[in-house]
């Protein structure tokens, strides 16, 4: 559709802009509560430290795989020199995989559909309002969704008979969104299937047996790290045991409903109406015009209506409360199964028009769509904690106490960044330091 270099100055573009809106102020709002003090206190420590599963799921156990602290590990090695290792660094590194993957995904739409079309599509979801909100934050479902991105552009470059080393290479980014977190499986479970599916459609019957086994090899090995873990801790129960239960106590399965809150959760966090929309007939309409149209490419039927069509799957016995983050995942999923329903209009100029027409809304809604986004997961007592703890650490390197003289969360440490900075509790210490809304401190 473009040149390469063409390409390449978008991408940048794209990447840049995203990157800079994900992590503005980020030292003035960064959220830094129990499960951020928590995950940064792992990533601080020493490679040998680190864990072989992820953090507490509320799925039950831990998540299925290490990926989340080893990614966030790396992520520290790399840019704590630059920041003190202060906990908004885990922050910066969350926001530049999600940017990673976007860019990724775009530049293979861009292969795709017209780069207008691809454009629309990619700063659509990258702007929902909740995914923007969430993308900057020490947690593992945004960085989940940012593996899953980056398999769906994967699988997307792969051809009819690419090398197995590629497909190895999708199969392990696939599988460590899921072990990421549990809603990975939206992406990753499709993308998995895909692999075999190609050259099973084509009735290479050899190969499709080499491909199942080469990712049953790999995530096989990227799940040795948690059966030793398991095997460590005998009493741990195995993730997801809530989802397991979900299955094994079902009296029947439900589509409609299943289907009815994967598309309007999904939607709601792309437009964030509040429930004030219902997306069913819609996205059934598009799902037919995708499934027709593009019947012949099952990677790119995989990553659009395929994430869809699994995560209904895996509902369709759940009876408990959801919870909007668990669909995360599947926005950029949607925003492109709605995308690829236009560019399957006949006409080419139809389409591009369409998606410049398209691009010119998405960035005239950017304003709304930030402004919106910075209303949850912001916590601006960060900016007086972190500009007190700098002062502190330079003028009393040794304090008995620190006081916050306004109101903080309960689960967050008023030490913690004292403490990454040098400074050192010590309950015999001669010194209370207070700290005022606005970072100026008291010593006494």
């Amino acid at each position: 559709m473009t040149t390469p270099r063409l390409r390449l100055a978008i991408a940048a573009a794209f990447f840049t802009y995203i990157l800079a809106v994900r992590t503005w102020d980020i030292t003035g709002t960064f959220l830094m509560l129990g499960d951020q003090i928590r995950d940064w206190t792992v990533a601080l420590g020493g490679w040998r430290d680190l864990p072989l599963a992820g953090p507490p799921s509320l799925a039950g156990g831990r998540t299925l795989g290490p990926i989340f602290y080893w990614l966030l590990w790396l992520g520290r090695v790399m840019a704590g020199p630059f920041t003190d290792n202060l906990p908004h660094t885990g922050g910066i590194i969350v926001a530049v995989l999600q940017s990673a993957g976007d860019t990724c995904l775009l530049w293979v739409l861009m292969t795709r559909v017209p780069v207008s079309l691809a454009l629309a599509i990619s700063l659509f979801a990258v702007s929902a309002p909740f995914d923007l909100g969430l993308s900057a934050v020490i947690w593992n479902p945004p960085v989940a969704a940012a593996l899953a991105k980056i398999a769906m552009a994967l699988v997307l470059t792969l051809g009819s008979e690419p090398p197995h080393w590629r497909i190895g290479v999708t199969a392990a980014v696939a599988w460590m969104a899921l072990q990421a977190h549990s809603t990975g499986a939206f992406v990753g479970v499709p993308v998995l299937a895909a692999l075999v599916a190609v050259p099973l459609v084509g009735r290479q019957w050899r190969r499709a047996l080499q491909v199942a086994l080469l990712v049953s090899v790999v995530v096989i090995g990227l799940q040795v790290p948690y059966f030793v873990a398991q095997a460590r801790d005998l009493g741990t129960p195995l993730a997801p045991t809530v989802v397991i239960d979900s299955f094994a106590q079902a009296s029947s399965l439900d589509v409609g409903k299943s289907f009815s809150m994967v598309v309007d959760t999904t939607g709601d966090l792309l437009v964030r109406q509040m429930g004030t929309w219902t997306f069913r007939l819609p996205t059934l309409f598009v799902l037919a015009i995708v499934l027709v149209s593009w019947r012949r490419d099952l990677p790119l039927l995989a990553v659009s209506a395929g994430c869809l069509a699994t995560a209904v799957a895996l509902f369709a016995t759940w009876t408990r409360p959801y919870d909007s983050y668990w669909f995360l995942t599947l926005t950029t999923p949607m925003a492109l199964t709605y995308g690829l329903s236009i560019a399957a209009i006949p006409r080419p100029r139809v389409v591009q028009g369409a998606g410049l027409v398209l691009l010119a809304v998405v960035v005239a809604l950017q304003p709304a769509r930030i402004a919106q986004s910075k209303l949850s997961f912001k916590y601006p007592e960060y900016r007086a904690m972190l500009v007190g703890s700098r002062q502190l650490a330079v003028q009393a390197p040794v304090l008995r106490d620190i006081r916050v003289t306004f109101a903080v969360h309960p689960s967050m440490d008023k030490y913690f960044i004292y403490t990454i900075l040098g400074g050192r509790m010590d309950a015999t210490a001669a010194q209370t330091a207070f700290i005022e809304a606005d970072g100026r401190v008291r010593i006494e």
